[in-house]
């Protein structure tokens, strides 16, 4: 019967804990207390993409931030040359060797085109990837394209 004491305490003690962690962390998002899934703030929207982009390889040319889900920086960087060529007449794109984004490593950019206003990033293995503008100034993945929301933001 000492048992039952034991696990009152410590079931006292995780309810004191957890309530010591939500101090700390802050009330949740209002759409979790209703049951719902909060939706991301920085991710495109249609009613949100320009007609077309009217500007030319140089402006584009740079470096870029790699962002996930939410707007959330990858830590990795991208860079897009208007100078050297990629793959089937596109213009190269490099990947900086520090990144740690899986996804991102498999599909590793080597090229770049625009195309009827929106940027292409082609992978080493040949696919294409298309990026509508925002009017935040990132290009986000278009996501009929499948798989995890990717945008790219210039520096």
């Amino acid at each position: 019967m000492k048992a039952l004491p034991t696990l009152c305490a410590l079931m006292a003690l995780t309810s004191s804990a957890l309530a010591q962690v939500e101090t700390l962390r802050g009330p949740p998002p209002l759409a979790a207390t209703l049951g719902q899934k909060p939706m991301p703030l920085a991710e495109p929207a249609a009613t949100t993409t320009p007609a077309n982009f009217r500007g030319t390889s140089a402006e584009i040319a740079g470096r870029y931030n790699i962002l996930r889900e939410g707007a959330k920086d990858t830590g990795c960087l991208l860079t897009l040359d208007d100078k050297g060529r990629g793959p089937n007449g596109s213009f190269k794109a490099q990947l900086a060797p520090a990144c740690r984004d899986q996804g991102i490593v498999i599909f590793d950019p080597i090229g770049w085109r625009l195309e009827r206003g929106a940027l292409f990033l082609v992978a080493r293995k040949g696919h294409a990837a298309r990026f509508d503008l925002q009017n935040d100034g990132v290009w986000w993945k278009d996501p009929k394209d499948g798989g995890k929301p990717l945008g790219v933001k210039k520096f």
